[in-house]
């Protein structure tokens, strides 16, 4: 393969990356050129060497003694918890300003999110579960309805009456 220049690229980012350019000199006669690819003339390639060199060096410092060690500290349940966040319910950037504010933001996500694996729990183990749970968070969520406070399930028996 000869180098027949470099080729610069910007990503979406703003980082520059630099390639390498290689073009091999015979591919003609090559019995595995069908396989390689299919366009007319030798093959062209392009190889980053500084990502080479950046994916060589993490891949020794995670597999050395110390990057052992921290990838068994590193917990993998709440990066779970935050992809489900992210990518199935849309929750990709807090709703409010000040940290006291997207802390409270956060904790009702929480909450949410517990519930919602709670129920689904439930939902496994039976239906008679589910039924006993809707009262249980009925008579245990407590909301604000006209100054006073009620529990959501005398606020239903109310309208029903």
């Amino acid at each position: 393969m000869n180098r027949i220049g470099t080729k610069r690229d910007k990503t979406a980012s703003g980082y520059i990356t630099e390639s390498v350019r290689y073009k091999a000199q015979r591919c003609g006669g090559c019995p595995l050129r069908g396989s390689c690819f299919k366009a007319q003339g030798n093959r062209i390639i392009e190889v980053n060497h500084r990502l080479n060199q950046y994916k060589r060096q993490a891949r020794e410092r995670l597999l050395s003694e110390e990057g052992v060690r921290h990838r068994g500290r590193r917990c993998i349940e709440p990066e779970a918890v935050f992809g489900q966040m992210k990518y199935n319910m849309a929750y990709r950037r807090f709703r409010h300003v000040g940290e006291d504010k997207v802390t409270m933001d956060f904790a009702f996500f929480a909450i949410a999110f517990n519930i919602k694996k709670m129920c689904a729990k439930m939902r496994k183990a039976g239906e008679r579960l589910i039924t006993l749970a809707k009262y249980i968070f009925m008579g245990l969520f407590i909301t604000r309805y006209n100054g006073n406070i009620a529990t959501c399930y005398q606020m239903n028996e109310k309208k029903a009456a």
